[in-house]
């Protein structure tokens, strides 16, 4: 009993020393990686050059980023996407298409739903 107790002190020592350097290498890690991220509508695509131009939807402003190959046979020109990109460049780490623009007008589901038939009551 005593050699299990001695073991079980010693691990815990050692994972007592032991995390508090592994959690500060784990904080570097993430702090060193800090990407942009920007949510942008495609302008315009050149395939052979491996661009696109996008609109931010931020602020209106105009902006050509490198994509990879896998990138570029996915999107569409009016694709809705978010980007990173390498912090201080143009260049793509990665691309997320988005689904549409939210619509803030509710007035617009109203008459699509008023266009289908009123289903008939079954009485007996």
């Amino acid at each position: 009993m005593k050699k299990f107790m001695i073991l079980v002190v010693a691990a815990l020592f050692v994972a007592g020393v032991g995390a508090p350097a592994f959690a500060e290498k784990a904080v570097k890690k993430t702090s060193e990686q800090k990407y942009e991220r920007i949510v942008a509508s495609i302008v315009s695509i050149d395939p052979k050059t491996k661009t696109i131009n996008v609109t931010r939807e931020e602020n209106g402003e105009s902006r050509t980023v490198v994509i990879s190959d896998k990138a570029l046979a996915q999107v569409h020109v009016g694709d809705r996407v978010r980007i990173k990109l390498k912090p201080g460049t143009n260049e793509s780490v990665g691309l997320r298409i988005l689904g549409a623009k939210p619509v803030a007008d509710a007035g617009t589901a109203a008459p699509a739903a008023a266009a289908e038939p009123a289903a008939k009551a079954v009485t007996k």
